[in-house]
C-alpha cells in the first residue's frame, strides 16, 4: 500500500498511468501470470480527447476447479490533488516522512485523535483508495500461492481517472462483455473496495453497500437579448435567467430523490457563469448553469421534465422582476419603454433535431459536421466542448433569442442496487449478511448494511436495470455523444450482476488529513473479503 501512494498518480497528470505500470509489473510476478500471460492485460481506456496514455489493468485468475461462476473486483489507481497540502505537498504521497513532519498540535477533533493513536496511516491515496487496491493485489497474492483457496474466478479491474468521468472503467466494461462472450463466463457478483465513508459520512459503523448511487449532470444554457446596459429593459439578461435557476434547483428539497427511507443532497451547482468572450458593456446573452443530481430511483426522463419545470419558473422570476423593476423606476424619471419577449424552454435534442432538418445535406451530414466541429475544438473540459457543441447546433438551427435550453453534459453513472432482482442478488444479500455476522463474532467489530455508497463509483458500470427510453434521453440531449463522450449501455445490460462495497474504514477523502485505519482495513476486512467469496463459490 505505501509503494501505491508513493506514486502521485494524480487525476489528470502525466503520471497517472504510472500507477498501472507498477500495478501491471507487480502482478506478472506471480507464478499463475507466468504460466497464463494472456489473463494479464494492460487495456488502453483513454479518456475521450486526452493524447495521455491511459491504462485498465485486467486481472483473470481462474479457478484450478473449472466453473464458469465469476467475481468482478474493481480498485482506481488515480488520486485527487494535493494543493490542501500546503507547504506539506512534498511529503503528501509519501506516508512515512508525513507522519514525522505531520503536529498533533496543527489538527484538531478526531483527526488529532487518529493522529495520536497511531493506529491510522495519513496520505494522499491511503484511504481512496491505494488501500483498497492493495488489498485486492494481496488477494491475487494469496490465490496465486494457494490456488485450492478459491473455488471461483476471480478478475481484478484496476482503473485509471475514477474521480473524473471513469474513462478506464467505461472501457473496462467491453472486456468484461467480451470475456462473458468468449469463455461463457457467469458474472455472480462485483466488488468494490472504495472506503466507506464518503458512501455514508459520519457512520458509527463498518459498512457493506449493496449498491451504488447515480449521479447526472442537468445543464441549463440561457440565451438572452443583446442591449446596450443604457437600454437595459429593451435586452434580457441571460445572467438574470440562469440565475433565477440556480435559485430555484439549488438545494431544493423537492428535487431530492429518496429511496427506502434514505436520502442524499439535492441539486448542487457546480458551474454558473456567463459565456461572453470579452468585456462588453451589454446585457449578458448567453449562459450556462449545470448542476450535480443524485439518483436513486428518478430516470434521465424523470430528471428532464423537472428541468423544463425550473426553466419555466425561472422565466416567470425573470420577467416579473423585469416587470417590477422597470415600473418602479420609471416613477422615478426612467423613461424608455421596456420590450416583453416570450421566453421558450427547448431541449438540446429539440435543438439538435431543428438543426438537422436546416442543414443544407440533412440529416447525416449534420451529423459528420457535428464530428469534425468537434474534432476541431481545441482541448478542453469535456463540459466545456459540450457547450460550444451545442453553441454550434442552435447557430446552424437559427434558434431565435430569447430562450432556455435543458439538457446533460458527462459523466453519467446509472444507480445500480443488489436489492432490485438481479440473478444472484438473493446469494450476495445473504453472503454478506454471513459475512457481517461473522466480524461481529470473530472480530468483534459491527457491520452494518445499507444500500447506495453516496460517494459514486465504478460499481455504476457493472450493470443496467433501467429502459432503453432512459438511454435515448440522454443519448438525444447529451452533446457529442458518441464522440465527447458515451457509456457502453449494450455491454452494461450484457454484463448486469449484483455489486457490493467493502471498503476500508478511514476519514477525510481528499482532504489532507485523509486516513485510513491501519486494524481493521489492513488485518480485518482482507479476512473479510476472502470469506464473502468463499460464500458465494459455495466453499
Amino acid at each position: 500500500m505505501l509503494e501505491l501512494m508513493s506514486i502521485p498518480s494524480i487525476t489528470g497528470s502525466l503520471r497517472e498511468n504510472d500507477a498501472a505500470v507498477f500495478v501491471y509489473e507487480r502482478l506478472s510476478r506471480l507464478d499463475y501470470f507466468r504460466k497464463n500471460p494472456p489473463h494479464l492485460q494492460m487495456i488502453p481506456t483513454p479518456l475521450e480527447g486526452d493524447p495521455r496514455p491511459l491504462h485498465t489493468v485486467a486481472a483473470r485468475m481462474m479457478s484450478e476447479t473449472p466453473t464458469k461462476k465469476t467475481v468482478v473486483l474493481i480498485a482506481h489507481y488515480d488520486v485527487v490533488g494535493i494543493d490542501v497540502y500546503g507547504e506539506l505537498s512534498e511529503c503528501a504521497f509519501d506516508a512515512k516522512e508525513l507522519a514525522c513532519r505531520l503536529k498533533a498540535d496543527d489538527l484538531t477533533g478526531r483527526a488529532r485523535e487518529d493522529f495520536l493513536s497511531g493506529n491510522f496511516i495519513f496520505g494522499r491515496g491511503s484511504m481512496d483508495m491505494k488501500c483498497g487496491l492493495a488489498l485486492e493485489m494481496e488477494l491475487l497474492r494469496d490465490c496465486d500461492a494457494d490456488r485450492n483457496m478459491l473455488d471461483i474466478n476471480v478478475i481484478v479491474l484496476v482503473t485509471p481517472d475514477e474521480e473524473n468521468t471513469a474513462c478506464g472503467m467505461r472501457g473496462a466494461v467491453k472486456y468484461l462483455a467480451g470475456l462473458k462472450r468468449t469463455e461463457r463466463l457467469e458474472y455472480i457478483a462485483g466488488l468494490n473496495t472504495e472506503p466507506s465513508d464518503p458512501g455514508l459520512p459520519d457512520a458509527q459503523n463498518n459498512l457493506f453497500f449493496m449498491g451504488s448511487i447515480g449521479k447526472l449532470l442537468p445543464a441549463f444554457y440561457c440565451a438572452g437579448l443583446e442591449a446596450h446596459v443604457g437600454n437595459y429593459y429593451r435586452g434580457l439578461s441571460a445572467t438574470l435567467l440562469s440565475s433565477n435557476i440556480v435559485c430555484e434547483a439549488e438545494s431544493a428539497p423537492e428535487l431530492a430523490d429518496p429511496c427506502r427511507g434514505k436520502c442524499q443532497p439535492s441539486w448542487i451547482c457546480l458551474c454558473h457563469k456567463t459565456l461572453a468572450e470579452r468585456y462588453e458593456v451589454t446585457v449578458p446573452s448567453r449562459s450556462v448553469a449545470y448542476f450535480n443530481a443524485f439518483t436513486t430511483t428518478k430516470t434521465p426522463a424523470v430528471i428532464m421534465e423537472e428541468m423544463r419545470t425550473i426553466a419555466a419558473r425561472a422565466i416567470n422570476a425573470s420577467l416579473d422582476r423585469l416587470k417590477y423593476s422597470h415600473d418602479s423606476i420609471a416613477k422615478k424619471g426612467y423613461a424608455p419603454m421596456r420590450e416583453h419577449n416570450d421566453v421558450r424552454v427547448l431541449s438540446f435534442g429539440e435543438i439538435f433535431d431543428m438543426a438537422a432538418a436546416q442543414y443544407r445535406s440533412g440529416g447525416a451530414a449534420f451529423k459528420k459536421h457535428i464530428e469534425n466541429f468537434h474534432k476541431e475544438l481545441p482541448r478542453d473540459d469535456m463540459r466545456n466542448l459540450g457547450i460550444s457543441i451545442l453553441e454550434e447546433a442552435i447557430r446552424i438551427a437559427e434558434t431565435s433569442p430569447p430562450f432556455i435550453a435543458v439538457g446533460f453534459l458527462p459523466p453519467y453513472l446509472p444507480a445500480i442496487t443488489s436489492l432490485g432482482g438481479k440473478k444472484y442478488s438473493g446469494a450476495l444479500i445473504r453472503a454478506a449478511e454471513r459475512v457481517a455476522s461473522e466480524a461481529r463474532e470473530r472480530y468483534g467489530v459491527t457491520v452494518d448494511i445499507t444500500e447506495f455508497f453516496a460517494g459514486i463509483s465504478d460499481l455504476s458500470y457493472l450493470g443496467f436495470s433501467g429502459k432503453r427510453e432512459d438511454i435515448d434521453t440522454i443519448t438525444k440531449n447529451c452533446p457529442g455523444w458518441g464522440e465527447l463522450y458515451s457509456v457502453p449501455i449494450d455491454e452494461l445490460i450484457e454484463i448486469d450482476m449484483p455489486v457490493i462495497n467493502m471498503g476500508p474504514r478511514g476519514y477525510d477523502a481528499h482532504r489532507k488529513t485523509e486516513r485510513v485505519d491501519r486494524k481493521y482495513s489492513l488485518e480485518i476486512l482482507p479476512e473479510l473479503i476472502v470469506s464473502i467469496l468463499r460464500t458465494l463459490s459455495g466453499n
